[in-house]
């Protein structure tokens, strides 16, 4: 909502250059993608979450300066450079997400899990849309802050919610670890006793 009307109504660009600056923050996304699909993830998800997520808000307040621009040529800047960095914070967030829900779901249900999932993730566009488009008649400025604040909230809810590790795959101390370390010793053929040599 807000991007096209400072591109359209504050800086005075045209139809054309409100695609452009959409295109620049998708192929920042496609790059941040690729380059982030090459890290190992395993155990890592968390971060991978969370720590992009903290950087949305800050990513949408340099849309601030193409409010009231002072100086057309910085307004730019800030708006591309908000757009890009919001592109590139999407890829490792991305993975981290959906790399959660494939490793903490049972097979069985995750068809539906992830289609829950993404119902409630795409009702978030209308909503916040709805809420946006409303306060931008009258504030751009209030619009961008309750970006800002939604993105920080987000964070908070990610950060204690959202177990850092998976408890199923970190067996604990005791015999739960022993039956994992024989059955690990099994597997490699170095197990003691009737069935090892």
């Amino acid at each position: 909502i807000a991007i096209p009307i400072l591109v359209l109504q504050r800086l005075g660009g045209t139809e054309a250059m409100v695609g452009v600056v959409f295109a620049l923050s998708g192929v920042a996304g496609v790059v941040s993608v690729g380059l982030s699909g090459r890290i190992d993830s395993r155990r890592r998800e968390w971060l991978l979450l969370v720590i992009p997520m903290a950087f949305m808000g800050p990513a949408a307040l340099l849309l601030l300066p193409a409010v009231d621009p002072v100086d057309i040529g910085l307004a730019w800047a800030a708006l591309f450079a908000s757009l890009i960095l919001t592109g590139l914070l999407n890829g490792p967030m991305d993975i981290g997400l959906f790399t959660m829900r494939q490793r903490r779901t049972d097979p069985a249900l995750i068809g539906r899990a992830f289609a829950v999932s993404m119902a409630f993730n795409f009702l978030g566009y209308p909503v916040g849309a709805a809420i946006a488009g409303a306060l931008a008649t009258t504030s751009i400025d209030a619009a961008i802050w309750l970006g800002v604040g939604a993105s920080a909230l987000a964070v908070v809810f990610a950060a204690v919610m959202v177990p850092k590790q998976d408890p199923a795959t970190d067996a604990p101390a005791g015999r739960g670890g022993a039956d994992q370390a024989a059955g690990e010793a099994a597997g490699t053929g170095l197990a003691t006793g009737p069935g090892g040599s």
